[in-house]
């Protein structure tokens, strides 16, 4: 594996300069002391039994063992579902599993993490809200990820190393992040395996030192024009959870009998982590207003952990007389999935619109996860949700990287053309629920992908790492 810094890659002199004032300046504002380890230790997950989360060692926390570290951010959703993507396979192995969240450590390392993602989510929700200038000002910068970014990111991860130095350097790093990577990998880690977000190719997403994994052979390919060496990339699939790869065929062939039977289609509509879209999807309720009254498909609202994104749909809903119900635990969510089985229709008086809402971030993005088994179709913008095995309307995206996304799902055939505007997707809405043709299509092509391997990505990560534990 080539260990050279940025591959071999120079970011040129003025670059380097202007990433080590950076780090100066971030290392005395947040009064970061190097080689000073943050102690770390490892609590169970309430969620997901054998899963240890990383937090500082203290009351209750036991001592890091032998075992798989998965690293992340609670950055939006979007990093957090790649990790549950990785965890849920290594847990199913029986392999000791240690979630590491940036986000989740009390430190000075961490606080500086923290303000930089607060600033992200603020101008991702303001480019979804108001469009024009600003959307295309923030999807410029989200699409130019160069050396000089890498450069600076490779800078700070050795700055934040001592969030992960204390942990054993014996055990396989699996990161969903970049700088998680190249924190393990500054923190000289012997196995790092980094998966890459996205499909839109871009310096800043690499951990140079590491296996990078992506989703797409033509991501693989831009890649290696890049000058990545082909030693330290590979094409792994798609990262989806091991339950709903598991079960993509079955769950695909569920739905193709809904099709068949014409089922009142079910459209599940997850807000993202940033809490953008929220706009977009009140439109298309207005849209689709009579057609939800006269229960002929439903809208299945997950509105993570935003009690004000949910506030505002009841207070839309209510004012619009539209009849809804509302989902506020996870024990409450596990009796609506067994009333709700993909394979049958609803035999209960439930509402065409269901809002879902939760305590915790956690249960907010698995609640997703937990839905797209029973629902027909998927509407999103272009994130990580791009990559799972269901038929996928896509709305306006956050960022132009997330453009790729749309044309990687185009390529496989499950997944629409973007929709900019509510009117487009309400006119594919309709399409999607009086008519059978391009959903039956979709379906088909679910099962041609998921028996070609496509969705095992986070599936072969963990077999990769399994041969270091």
């Amino acid at each position: 594996m080539n260990r050279e810094p940025l591959f071999g890659l120079t970011a040129g002199y003025i670059s380097k300069q202007s990433a080590n004032l950076t780090r100066v300046f971030l290392q005395k504002k947040y009064s970061i002391i190097p080689d000073t380890p943050v102690s770390l230790g490892s609590t169970t997950s309430p969620l997901y039994p054998g899963l240890g989360l990383l937090k500082n060692h203290g009351a209750g926390a036991e001592t890091v063992g032998k075992g798989l570290i998965v690293g992340s951010i609670r950055m939006g959703y979007g990093h957090h579902r790649m990790a549950l993507s990785v965890y849920s396979h290594s847990l199913s192995k029986k392999i000791p599993t240690y979630l590491h969240d940036l986000l989740a450590i009390e430190s000075n390392e961490s606080k500086a993490i923290h303000d930089i993602d607060q600033g992200y989510s603020f101008f991702s929700r303001l480019s979804a809200e108001m469009g024009g200038p600003v959307e295309w000002i923030w999807g410029q910068l989200m699409s130019q990820g160069n050396l000089t970014s890498l450069e600076l990111s490779c800078q700070l991860a050795d700055l934040y190393k001592n969030l992960m130095v204390s942990l054993p350097k014996d055990n396989p790093v699996i990161t969903t992040y970049p700088l998680n990577g190249q924190i393990s990998v500054a923190a000289n880690f012997k196995n790092t395996i980094h998966l890459i977000c996205d499909n839109y190719p871009q310096y800043y997403l690499l951990v140079p030192g590491a296996i990078n994994l992506v989703q797409s052979p033509s991501s693989y390919t831009k890649f290696i024009q890049m000058g990545v060496p082909k030693e330290n990339l590979a094409v792994a699939g798609h990262w989806v959870s091991e339950d709903i790869a598991k079960n993509s065929i079955a769950d695909s062939q569920n739905r193709i009998r809904r099709i068949d039977e014409n089922k009142k289609r079910r459209f599940l509509i997850p807000i993202g982590g940033a809490g953008a879209q929220r706009g977009f999807v009140q439109e298309l309720i207005t849209m689709a207003k009579k057609a939800i009254l006269d229960r002929d498909y439903h809208f299945w609202i997950n509105t993570g952990d935003h009690t004000k994104v949910l506030n505002g749909f009841e207070e839309f809903l209510t004012l619009q007389k539209i009849p809804f119900q509302t989902i506020l635990t996870w024990e409450q969510l596990l009796e609506f999935i067994s009333n709700h089985p993909l394979k049958e229709d609803e035999r209960d008086k439930t509402p065409a619109v269901v809002l879902f809402n939760f305590s915790s971030h956690t249960e907010a993005f698995s609640a997703t996860d937990k839905l797209i088994r029973i629902s027909d179709v998927l509407v999103t913008k272009p994130s990580e949700l791009a990559f799972f095995p269901i038929p996928k309307l896509f709305i306006r995206r956050v960022g132009d990287h997330e453009a790729a996304s749309v044309l990687r799902s185009l390529e496989l055939g499950e997944g629409t053309v973007e929709c900019r505007e509510a009117k487009h997707a309400h006119e594919l809405v309709e399409i999607f629920a009086y008519s059978n043709d391009m959903l039956h299509r979709m379906n088909e092509k679910i099962v041609k992908n998921a028996n070609d391997g496509v969705y095992n990505g986070s599936k072969v990560a963990v077999e990769m790492a399994e041969q270091y534990i």
